[in-house]
């Protein structure tokens, strides 16, 4: 709890006392329009796994045969410009301005994508230690961005029901020995049938991802898509 009063706390204060832009360091703005600019958006879609160009970042038909992604949406590059700098500040330091920025890179892949009929958002879950720990879930506060924004229903239909160990030291082996049963449906009905969007701020080798879109494809899921701020 004290945790969460002074994210909220920080939060107004930034409201009263603007802070620096985090691209250049210039008062007023937690990222200036010239920074803004910086930001490498991914205009084309491709199979993540092969580099192949797809419809909306499907997986090509001989990864897909490998996942159980349908395909994965990134919206920016990780490495140049401000967004990597933009996802750790907001991720570790409780910034939570800056999920509007991060949303709306996300809304903006979303909207270029083929993505139409019965779309439901669910985020990475945290595990409630980690969560309570840091004060809040990044993925939910961009899955609830976008479903406001864009009138798509969500949920957390994930639970994250033991903690893993982290994985940024873990090689992609590791991570999905790691992962494994980590995660459980609890909304079947919400999920069954219908095309889920993951949302989570960065992917690095998919192990995450992966092992949520199995939990949900197995509960009922029709298709289930990844889209992230960015690939680690």
């Amino acid at each position: 709890m004290k945790q969460i009063n002074k994210k909220i706390y920080n939060f107004f204060l930034d409201l009263i006392f603007p802070q620096n832009c985090i691209g250049c360091g210039k008062y007023g703005e937690v990222l200036c329009p010239l920074c803004q600019k910086k930001i490498r958006i991914i205009k084309t879609f491709v199979c993540t796994k092969c580099g192949r160009i797809t419809k909306s970042g499907q997986f090509c038909p001989s990864c897909r045969a490998k996942s159980n992604l349908t395909g994965l949406m990134v919206a920016a590059g990780y490495d140049k410009g401000p967004t990597k700098e933009l996802i750790h500040h907001f991720k570790y330091d409780g910034m939570l301005e800056i999920a509007p920025i991060l949303g709306g890179l996300l809304i903006s892949r979303l909207r270029k994508s083929s993505l139409r009929g019965k779309l439901v958002l669910v985020p990475v879950p945290l595990h409630y230690r980690r969560q309570r720990q840091r004060g809040f879930n990044q993925a939910e506060i961009l899955a609830r961005y976008i479903s406001r924004r864009l009138n798509i229903s969500g949920g957390l239909a994930l639970k994250r029901k033991r903690k893993t160990k982290s994985q940024v030291e873990l090689s992609g082996r590791e991570r999905r020995k790691n992962l494994a049963g980590a995660f459980f449906c609890k909304d079947r009905e919400l999920i069954k049938g219908k095309t889920v969007i993951l949302v989570d701020d960065v992917s690095t080798t998919g192990a995450t991802l992966e092992e949520c879109a199995k939990v949900l494809r197995t509960a009922g899921a029709r298709q289930v898509w990844g889209l992230v701020v960015a690939r680690g």
